[in-house]
């Protein structure tokens, strides 16, 4: 592997029927190119939205209205960010029957740390971290 080749080791997307816990870090390590997790930091859209969800879970309506970006934007982030463990997704019923998808955060800091010429990123939960 050359220099600039970038190694990530993610976790996949929670199933439901995972018994992985949903504390587990998410860990990203690269000696070119910066890793996924701060690539998704560096788009204001993905930033907005992390943001909103740091108050709570909202359905991806509630969060195109609030960040005021198209519905279409708000799902491929959230697609982006659910891929690469920073959020998270629940089928929630309405009493009216309607079925929706809500939002939360999976994780809610990141550690960068530089070790062997290279860079890792780390996802966690701050109650799962060591202190």
């Amino acid at each position: 592997m050359s220099h600039d080749d970038t190694v990530v080791q993610s976790r996949e997307p929670r199933s439901e029927s995972s018994d992985e816990s949903p504390d587990e870090p998410v860990v990203a390590r690269t000696s070119g190119e910066p890793p996924e997790l701060l690539t998704l930091l560096d788009d204001e859209y993905a930033r907005r939205i992390l943001g909103l969800l740091s108050e709570g879970a909202h359905r991806g309506r509630e969060l195109s209205e609030r960040c005021e970006f198209s519905r279409p934007t708000v799902y491929r982030r959230l697609n982006r960010l659910e891929d690469a463990g920073l959020v998270r997704s629940e089928l929630r019923l309405d009493p009216d029957g309607n079925h929706c998808k809500e939002f939360t955060l999976a994780r809610d800091a990141l550690r960068i740390t530089f070790d062997d010429g290279g860079l890792t990123v780390t996802a966690h939960t701050e109650a799962a971290e060591p202190r």
